[in-house]
């Protein structure tokens, strides 16, 4: 038969002999464990992308100019919508106040009412 306190003993020794070096091993082994299933998720994305898209059939040559020409036309669209939607929010936001405030009397109105 074990005796407890002394596996107890031992348990607790171990643990704090060897703490510092198995929660750093522990934290090392989790963020390769993170690597290789962030590693993996991005090739599963990948391959769905492919799928998607269905240039899985093409050469690489073809894939290089269809993923360049893709690229190309999702970075304009990211790049006009930085430059010009903040100017049509703005422009929308003053047509809207505008209405909810009301149009302002005219200078003429107001000469005619003396």
């Amino acid at each position: 038969m074990f005796n407890v306190s002394a596996v107890a003993w031992i348990w607790n020794y171990d643990l704090s002999v060897g703490i510092v070096t198995s929660a750093r091993s522990a934290a090392v082994s989790v963020l390769r464990m993170d690597m290789k299933n962030m590693r993996e998720y991005v090739g599963w994305l990948y391959y769905q992308y492919l799928l998607i898209t269905g240039i899985y059939v093409l050469e690489p040559w073809e894939q290089s100019i269809f993923n360049t020409l893709l690229f190309t036309m999702v970075a304009m669209v990211i790049y006009t919508s930085y430059v010009f939607v903040p100017i049509h929010v703005r422009l929308a936001l003053e047509f809207f106040s505008e209405l909810v405030r009301g149009q302002p009397e005219s200078t003429v109105a107001l000469m005619n009412s003396r």
